[in-house]
């Protein structure tokens, strides 16, 4: 009698959907690929170093004219390419910033054509490197520090600490996940409240409340002279580790390139924040527990794609643990008027053009003040 013929293993297949997903999202890689060739060929004169901001400019274009995307992705997704793309843009959020000091260093101040050139230099990296920290660093850390494996979190504080900004780590999934859309949560617009007055705010207060959430999980006083356990406390080993980056820059690079070092990550944090702002603008939540219709939404493809998922934000409130590729769409909060680049721009330097749409779209589907004017029947959303 034969023997059958031993099975043999075959892997199975992307379907057309994943690797749809997986082509989508290799567009985050544009950005910090552009400036890694911004930064490698630098320094420029000063008309080729401003032509360098075109990336930035054509990004929000792409994000206000391009389709919209409300469907759910495959609900089978291979896992290894969308963590190839997070350590990929890491890898460049590292590598960039260590070429941005270097160019900075290499810059020349010798004549009127050199002071020319160098100013266009750092005003074109401020605007191209700070935007690139923002979608490759702070987006990519977002995504990181909501793994639960210790690799990964290191890594997303990491690359907080190259904006100066770790204590975000602590706050966002301990504050912001527990208030957001309350008055407790200092990540949460109210309504009517402008840009700059919530910069200002949110700035201060999200590094006390995770100050106050490390000190309350070692059970210290807030008042207590020094205390051993303070060498364990996040928030401050996030300020130590950022101050000695920024010694160690200060010393090696000069004072120049540290001080671009913190412009950069100014003009990063005030993008996340402008992303905050919009985020959960002039909602309160109803209910204990977090809904989908206490966050803007947004359909924009080229955000979906270019921010690492943030697009599927309120999914994201839901199933904080969810990887950014499996996020589903949802259409029960209030649509904000564009992607987040394009809202980004809006909320920031045209913020009361972006009021008015926002309280428009809050009136229209009877949400945030305006639930008290609109009694919903049965408790439940139009």
């Amino acid at each position: 009698m034969n023997a059958k013929p031993a099975a043999t293993y075959s892997p199975p297949r992307a379907s057309s959907g994943s690797l749809r997903a997986i082509a989508g999202h290799l567009i985050s890689l544009i950005l910090p690929t552009a400036c890694f060739i911004c930064l490698l060929t630098g320094p420029h004169d000063w008309d080729a170093a401003l032509l360098w901001t075109l990336p930035v400019w054509l990004f929000i274009l792409a994000d206000v004219l391009g389709p919209s995307d409300r469907s759910n992705p495959p609900a089978e997704l291979p896992v290894q390419p969308f963590i190839a793309i997070l350590l990929v843009l890491a890898a460049f959020q590292i590598v960039n910033i260590a070429l941005m000091l270097d160019l900075v260093r290499r810059l020349t101040w010798t004549s009127a054509a050199d002071i020319a050139a160098g100013f266009a230099n750092l005003f074109a990296l401020r605007i191209l490197v700070g935007t690139n920290s923002c979608c490759c660093g702070i987006a990519v850390a977002h995504e990181l520090i909501h793994r639960p494996q210790r690799f990964w979190q290191l890594l997303g504080r990491l690359l907080l600490c190259l904006v100066c900004y770790e204590h975000f780590a602590v706050e966002h999934i301990r504050g912001h996940h527990r208030h957001a859309s309350t008055p407790e949560d200092p990540a949460s617009a109210l309504f009517g409240e402008c840009y700059n007055v919530f910069w200002r705010r949110t700035a201060v207060a999200q590094f006390k409340s995770a100050w106050r959430l490390e000190n309350m999980r070692l059970g210290m006083s807030r008042n207590a002279a020094f205390d051993v356990r303070l060498l364990r406390h996040e928030v401050f080993q996030g300020v130590m580790l950022e101050s000695g980056v920024l010694a160690l820059i200060g010393w090696y690079f000069g004072w120049l390139a540290a001080t671009m070092f913190l412009l950069q990550a100014l003009a990063a944090v005030r993008l996340l924040e402008a992303v905050n702002y919009f985020q959960h603008w002039g909602l309160l939540r109803q209910d204990k527990r977090f809904s989908p219709r206490d966050a803007w939404v947004t359909d924009s493809w080229f955000t979906l794609h270019a921010f690492v998922g943030l697009a599927r934000h309120a999914d994201h409130h839901v199933r904080p643990a969810k990887p950014y590729q499996t996020l589903n769409y949802s259409a029960a909060g209030p649509k904000l008027p564009c992607g987040y680049f394009g809202t980004a721009l809006l909320a920031k330097s045209f913020n009361r053009c972006y009021q008015r749409l926002a309280i428009r779209e809050l009136e229209a589907r009877r949400l945030g003040p305006f639930r008290k004017l609109y009694p919903l029947r049965g408790g439940t959303d139009p």
